[in-house]
This record gives C-alpha cells, structure tokens and sequence, in this order.
C-alpha cells in the first residue's frame, strides 16, 4: 500500500503547485471554510496532509504549532517544499506518530476511505485530540448520484472505447460511506457530530470545463443541505 502512495506522489506531486482555485474546486473551497469556522485554536494537525495544501492556504490564519501526517514520504517533501514551519512526519491514519491529546483542531479529509481499518484511524484521530477538541473529516459519499447522472456519457465512451488507464495515473482504492454509515464510524469512536453534510458536483475531464463546472459549483453552494453531492463531511468533537 504504501508503495502505491510513493508512485502516486512522484507521479502527481513531485514539486509544490499552485493552490487550487477555490472558485473552481469546491472541495478545497469548502474544506477550508469548515476549518476557518473551528478556528482560532491552539494546535492544529492535517491527518493526511499530502502535499500540505490545506496547510499553506490557511498558514495566516493558523497557530504556531501545525503539523501534518501523511503515509508517503516522498509528498512530505513536496509538503515540506511548501510550507517549512510544518512539522511533518510519515505515518498512516491508524498509528499517528503523536502523544495523545497533542492538538485541539484537527483535519482528515478524502483520507479515512482508503483505510485498511477506518475505525482504528478515527479512533486514533480521538487519541490525539484534546477534550473538547474538534474534528473536520470528509470522505467519498457512496450516493453521489447527480455526479455519475452528468458524467454517464463520458463512462459509457471510456468503456466502450477502452479507455480506462489509459492516462497512466495512479488511482488508490477507496471504500465510499453514506451519511448514515459517516455518522456511526464517527459516534463509534465517541465523538459528536455536530455537522453533517454532502456536497459537490464534478465533471470529470475532458467535461469539466471551467465555466461549467463554476456553474456546477453555485448551484451546490446555493442549494439546501441534500444527500447527493460526491463529498460526505462531518464536524465532530471530542467530549
């Protein structure tokens, strides 16, 4: 497994690139929304920091002490390129190289699916956080309906051409969850949710054009919270 993380980062995330446009990537949009409202806090922890985007994008709004954890060594580099005040260490979800209660924010997201043993990494997630800490944690939603309905053209063509890895990226195994399944991992491991939610609509290349998917992206943010979108997140405390 880990091997396959190495070759994903060289691959992908061989040198720091530009922070993702948040008019365009709803995820990252998102994502750092969530973490801006737990904020200020006094020590924060990106659980599966990969290349330390999140990390950089809120470096201004963060404490002093951040760290991040990530199970490829070779994207801690790229992490460490980025933002070198983060202290980073290798490491997978179910065995974070930290003392217990070490941070009161935490951040683990499109990590927990690709787990070999999601509840021993939420429960090792709780393990570091102080009481009374918080968690933003997101992962795949099985129920992403609106999501495969607009790309079903481009499914259909990928299989019936055989097109399928053909671009020779590295793809990681994923186990998706619905809110129902998100919200017991989560209560299993003791902590309580305070929100829950989906969200997003992608198109996938060579549909996702920027205009359409910024379009896509507006119709989400201005819809009620719904079931559907392709990302299931939770914020969640630590009694």
């Amino acid at each position: 497994m880990r091997g396959l993380y190495e070759d994903r980062a060289a691959q992908q995330y061989a040198e720091p690139a530009p922070l993702p446009n948040p008019r365009v990537d709803r995820k990252f949009a998102r994502i750092c929304e969530l973490v801006r409202a737990q904020l200020p806090c006094e020590s924060f922890l990106d659980a599966g920091c990969g290349d330390g985007r999140y990390l950089r994008a809120l470096d201004s709004e963060l404490p002093e002490r951040i760290a991040g954890v990530d199970i490829s060594e070779r994207i801690l580099q790229t992490a460490h390129a980025a933002i070198p005040r983060a202290e980073l260490r290798q490491g997978n979800l179910e065995a974070l190289p930290f003392d217990d209660a070490s941070f009161d924010l935490v951040l683990c997201t499109q990590v927990v699916e690709h787990v070999l043993d999601a509840a021993a990494g939420v429960a090792e997630v709780v393990r570091v956080l102080h009481g009374g800490g918080r968690l933003v944690i997101s992962t795949d939603n099985e129920r992403n309906v609106v999501t495969r309905v607009l790309n079903a053209p481009r499914t259909g063509a990928v299989r019936m051409l055989r097109l399928r890895g053909t671009r020779g990226r590295v793809e990681s195994p994923a186990t998706p969850y619905t809110r129902t399944s998100f919200r017991a991992l989560l209560e299993g491991s003791g902590l309580v949710v305070s929100l829950l939610e989906t969200f997003r609509f992608q198109l996938m290349w060579p549909l996702g054009g920027t205009p359409a998917q910024r379009l896509l992206n507006r119709v989400d943010a201005a819809l009620p919270t719904h079931g559907v979108g392709d990302i299931v997140v939770a914020v969640a405390r630590k009694p």
